[in-house]
């Protein structure tokens, strides 16, 4: 396996930085889109899941998460990370790529970005997967709430809270939470710019994918507490080529369960995308 790192120059000359897998003889691309408050470092088991089968991984940190610069848990507007993923597919990824399949690959917060970017940017992409997603999340909060937050994030967009959901969230196993806690790239401020723009990206994205012909594979945790409507989200879809696994008793993160639950996400991950790379 090699492994490459780089910087992008994001929106507002922020320098973003990426890293990559990749195998020996590379078959087909992940653009890997990871969630809020970490980092593309967390991806270590989908890393030695599939850069064996000959899938390489690209992932970049987002403004203000891991190492990449920018205010902790803030953003002026949830579409910039649209753009600053854009940025990283056409000048690294795109040009690594070449002809081969590429596809998309989004947890959580990066989930909701990847709907956004796969319906904006489509063309040349082979299918996309959203882990740890659902069509609403409930701790955005009621209408009132809501309401709150988009008054804040108008007036303060830059004050942060604590995220509202604790580590344990996350995964079953206790040492995958621990550390999690014991990482110095991962933290918990979210500004109310945030909150309130990740909010109204999840209602548009998910409105905007399901006319979306492109094949998709949903993973989700049965017992994930930061999204709902997973299979509402999946019988939304129109297109034919779909996929939705839901793992009883997971968390958020499929993929960092138990030993053996997370093999079980893991193999189905890369038997879908062999699936589609074969077709």
């Amino acid at each position: 396996m090699e492994k490459e790192n780089g910087t992008i120059t994001g929106l507002g000359g922020l320098e973003l930085f990426w890293q990559a897998w990749l195998p020996e003889y590379l078959r087909a691309v992940v653009l890997l889109i990871h969630g809020f408050g970490e980092h593309s470092g967390r991806y270590g088991n989908v890393v030695e899941s599939l850069v064996p089968e000959g899938i390489g991984i690209y992932a970049l940190d987002h403004q203000g998460h891991g190492r990449s610069q920018g205010l902790q848990g803030h953003v002026d507007s949830f579409h910039d990370y649209v753009i600053d993923v854009h940025s990283f597919f056409t000048q690294v990824v795109l040009p690594a790529a070449g002809n081969l399949p590429v596809f998309v690959l989004g947890h959580s917060m990066g989930s909701i970005i990847a709907m956004n970017y796969v319906t904006e940017y489509s063309e040349g992409l082979k299918g996309y997967i959203l882990s740890g997603t659902g069509a609403a999340s409930p701790i955005s909060g009621g209408k009132v709430l809501q309401g709150i937050t988009a008054f804040l994030s108008r007036m303060a967009p830059r004050a942060r809270i604590k995220f509202p959901l604790p580590p344990e969230f996350i995964s079953r196993d206790p040492e995958v939470v621990a550390a999690y806690k014991a990482d110095e790239l991962v933290h918990s401020k979210i500004s109310f710019r945030l909150a309130q723009g990740m909010n109204a990206a999840l209602t548009t994205g998910a409105k905007a994918i399901a006319g979306l012909d492109l094949p998709v594979l949903i993973q989700c945790g049965s017992e994930d507490e930061s999204f709902a409507g997973k299979q509402e989200l999946f019988d939304s879809l129109q297109n034919k080529d779909k996929t939705l696994k839901i793992y009883q008793g997971y968390k958020h993160e499929v993929y960092n369960e138990l030993q053996a639950d997370r093999q079980r996400a893991l193999a189905d991950l890369a038997a879908w995308l062999n699936q589609q790379i074969n077709k």
